[in-house]
C-alpha cells in the first residue's frame, strides 16, 4: 500500500528525475524500436485506412499555430491537432505494439503525444527518447494495477491510462517540475475514456483508433494548460472519487510504484507481425505453422477447430466481418486468411480480401472454443490450438503459446526494421523509407527536424 506519499507525487519525482543519461543503453534501444514501429504503422494506416484520412484531412483543414507536424501532410498545425491526427493512425491498422499484462498499446499514445511535445518546444531527440521512456513506464505501471478488472468491466485501456502516459512523457519533454506535474496528471486522469464496444460492432471497430488519438491529445493538453497556470486533482489516483475506484475493482497497487526507476516495462512490450487484434496471433502462428507442417489443400479443409482464452473469442471473436477493420477483429477470418494468402500484413486486410469468397467461406469452417489449459494460464500465456482435419479425415495441429514478438519470443532489429520498410513503403518511395529507417536507428545522434523531414 503506499501511504506516505500520493502516487501522482511518486510519480512526479521520477518525471523529473529521469534524464537521458540515466538510461540503460538497452532502454534507449528500446526506445528506438518502439518509435521505429510505430512510424511505420502510422503511415500504412493512413495509407490503407479510411477513418485515419478523415481524420488528417479534418485536422489540416483547420489550420492554426505551426507547432508540430501532421505526418502526411509535411506541415506544422498546432500541437494537440498533430498528436490526434498521428495518434488516429497509428492505431487504424492494429499493428502498433502493446504489453500483455497492462491489456493496452502504449506506442500509439506515447509516440504521438511525444512527438508533438518535442516540435512544439524545440527539444532534442534524447530528450523524445527519455520521454517515451517515462510514458511507457506509467502507462503500463498504471494498466498492470487495474487489469484484468478493468478489462472485464468494459474499459479500452489504452484509452483510460494512455492519458497519464500521454502527460508523463510531454512532462519529461516539457521539464515541468514537480507540482506542475502533479497537476497535469490531475487533469490527464479526468480526461480518462475509452469503451471495448468498438470491439464489437462493424462500424466501431473503424474508429477504434479516436481512443489512444484522444488519449495522446488530452496527456499533451494537461501539460500546456497546466505551463499556463491549470491545475487537476492532486489525488486523482486514490481520492475518495478518483481513477482507481472508477475504473477497477481489484486495484494491484504494488504495481503502481514498486522498482520504480530501476526497471523498465518499455523492455516488456510486445509488437506485432499481423495487422489484426493481438488475440487473434497465436490461433494465426499455430495455423501458419500446421501449414508449414505439411502440403495442406486449403479447397480440401472440412473444419477448423481453435482452443484459446475467453478473453480472445470476447474481443476478436467477429464472425461474419464486413470491413477490414472489423476483419482484424475476427480469429476465423484471420486463420483463413493466413492459411489462404500465407501472409497476414498490413495489406492484406483489404476490401478485396474481405469479399473473396474463397477466404469468407474458409472463415465459416472455423469453431472457436475455450481450452481449458489457456484459460488457466491466461494472461501469462495468451495462447491457441489450432486442428485443421481434411475431407479424407487427416488432421493437421499445431499450438502456440506466446505469439512472435512477445519478450519470451522477440524479433530482432533486423525483424521490425523489415516490418518497418513494408509498413513504410506502402505510402513512401523505397528511397524515402530507407532514408527515414537510417535517421531513426540512430536516433539519438539526429534531430527533431531530421526526423520529421523524412516523415
Amino acid at each position: 500500500m503506499v501511504n506516505i506519499k500520493t502516487v501522482s507525487s511518486i510519480y512526479a519525482d521520477f518525471i523529473t528525475q529521469t534524464r537521458y543519461g540515466g538510461l540503460p543503453s538497452k532502454v534507449v534501444d528500446q526506445a528506438k524500436q518502439r518509435i521505429l514501429d510505430l512510424v511505420g504503422v502510422s503511415l500504412a494506416g493512413y495509407k490503407l485506412m479510411e477513418f485515419p484520412q478523415m481524420v488528417v484531412n479534418y485536422m489540416a483543414s483547420l489550420g492554426g499555430l505551426p507547432e508540430a507536424t501532421i505526418f502526411q501532410t509535411k506541415k506544422k498545425f498546432p500541437a494537440i491537432h498533430a498528436a490526434f491526427a498521428n495518434g488516429t493512425c497509428a492505431h487504424a491498422i492494429d499493428m502498433d505494439d502493446g504489453h500483455r499484462f497492462a491489456a493496452s498499446h502504449p506506442a500509439t499514445v506515447i509516440v504521438p503525444a511525444a512527438l508533438a511535445a518535442a516540435e512544439m518546444s524545440e527539444a532534442s531527440t534524447k530528450e523524445l527518447i527519455t520521454g517515451v521512456v517515462i510514458g511507457y513506464e506509467i502507462m503500463i505501471r498504471i494498466g498492470n494495477a487495474i487489469n484484468p478488472s478493468s478489462l472485464n468491466r468494459g474499459f479500452h485501456t489504452t484509452g483510460i491510462t494512455g492519458t497519464f502516459g500521454a502527460a508523463a512523457a510531454v512532462a519529461n519533454i516539457m521539464k515541468l517540475d514537480v507540482e506542475e506535474v502533479v497537476g497535469a496528471l490531475g487533469l490527464a486522469g479526468l480526461q480518462s475514456a475509452g469503451l471495448l464496444q468498438v470491439n464489437h460492432d462493424m462500424e466501431g471497430a473503424k474508429v477504434k483508433p479516436i481512443n489512444p488519438a484522444r488519449a495522446a491529445t488530452s496527456g499533451l493538453l494537461s501539460c500546456i494548460l497546466t505551463k499556463k497556470g491549470a491545475r487537476g486533482p492532486s489525488n486523482i489516483f486514490q481520492g475518495e472519487d478518483g481513477f482507481l475506484k472508477a475504473f477497477t475493482d481489484e486495484v494491484k497497487e504494488e504495481s503502481l510504484t514498486r522498482d520504480l526507476g530501476e526497471t523498465f516495462e518499455i523492455s516488456k512490450v510486445y509488437d506485432k507481425f499481423y495487422a489484426a487484434c493481438r488475440h487473434a496471433h497465436a490461433a494465426i502462428d499455430a495455423a501458419l505453422e500446421v501449414s508449414r507442417k505439411g502440403e495442406i489443400d486449403v479447397n480440401q479443409i472440412e473444419a477448423i477447430a481453435i482452443e484459446t482464452y475467453p478473453v480472445a473469442i470476447r474481443l476478436a471473436g467477429i464472425t461474419h466481418p464486413s470491413t477490414p477493420s472489423s476483419a482484424r477483429f475476427s480469429i476465423p477470418f484471420s486463420v483463413a486468411l493466413a492459411l489462404i494468402k500465407k501472409d497476414v500484413g498490413a495489406d492484406k486486410y483489404s476490401e478485396e480480401n474481405i469479399h473473396d469468397e474463397k477466404i469468407q467461406k474458409l472463415a465459416q469452417r472455423v469453431v472457436l472454443s475455450v481450452g481449458d489449459q489457456w484459460e488457466k494460464t491466461y494472461p501469462n500465456k495468451r495462447g491457441a490450438t489450432v486442428r485443421i482435419l481434411d475431407r479424407n479425415k487427416k488432421e493437421w495441429s499445431a499450438e502456440v503459446e506466446l505469439a512472435k514478438g512477445e519478450p519470451e519470443n522477440p524479433a530482432s532489429w533486423g525483424e521490425l526494421y523489415d516490418k518497418f520498410f513494408a509498413n513504410a513503403t506502402l505510402l513512401l518511395s523505397e528511397k524515402e523509407a530507407k532514408k527515414l529507417g537510417e535517421v531513426m536507428i540512430e536516433l539519438e545522434k539526429q534531430s527533431i527536424e531530421d526526423l520529421i523531414q523524412f516523415i
